[in-house]
């Protein structure tokens, strides 16, 4: 029986679009390429949902990928991250009816210390209390070690968990750990699996 309903933050609760956002504040083409590929493409941001580097020591080492110029700006759009994501349709209503229901509601995502910054910023995520961030254990989807600590550091069961994810390794991921997944393609399909795994939603 299905009790726990688990979802990914980054394209599932929240549409994540960097690429969007630095093009909206920086109007030269080149410079904007330059910014995402050293903010967001780079090994930097990896390693912050890892938990292997501090704020201050990921944005020195991107400031050095761009030129001395662009320096400030990829600054200010580093701290501005949140401003990349915003709610997916349908996901706070579709986590509310399952909270109503009775089923426990639980996020495991990929992200760095800065996820309270979103907690507060976004109500679908602060409705849900249980949340397994990568960065505050240094484990990172979709490795084996990140499923297993998840599930011991709530006490699930993995028979009796239903993930969701938009990338198919971390369902995969899930899958090799006896949870049944998904790959998450909005509200509407997320809640035509919940029902064909006999949730009631």
């Amino acid at each position: 029986m299905i009790r726990n309903i688990v979802f990914d933050m980054g394209g599932v609760l929240l549409a994540y679009e960097p690429r969007p956002y630095v093009e909206r504040e920086i109007a030269d083409p080149q410079a904007a390429q330059e910014i995402f590929d050293a903010c967001f493409g780079g090994p930097e941001w990896k390693a912050l949902d890892a938990g292997a580097m501090t704020e201050e020591e990921a944005l020195a080492s991107m400031q050095s990928h761009v030129r001395p110029e662009l320096r400030e700006a990829l600054a200010r759009l580093f701290a501005g991250w949140p401003d990349c994501l915003s709610p997916i349709p349908g996901m706070e209503e579709l986590v509310a009816r399952l909270q109503e229901k009775g089923y426990r509601c639980l996020v495991l995502s990929n992200a760095s210390v800065r996820f309270p910054v979103l907690v507060e910023r976004f109500s679908v995520l602060s409705r849900i209390d249980e949340r397994f961030v990568s960065a505050f254990y240094q484990l990172v989807k979709p490795t084996r070690a990140i499923y297993e600590r998840f599930l011991a550091e709530y006490s699930l069961v993995p028979e009796e968990c239903v993930f969701f994810d938009d990338l198919q390794d971390n369902v995969d991921g899930a899958k090799a750990c006896g949870i049944q997944a998904h790959r998450f393609c909005g509200a509407e399909d997320a809640a035509e699996f919940l029902r064909g795994a006999g949730v009631p939603v």
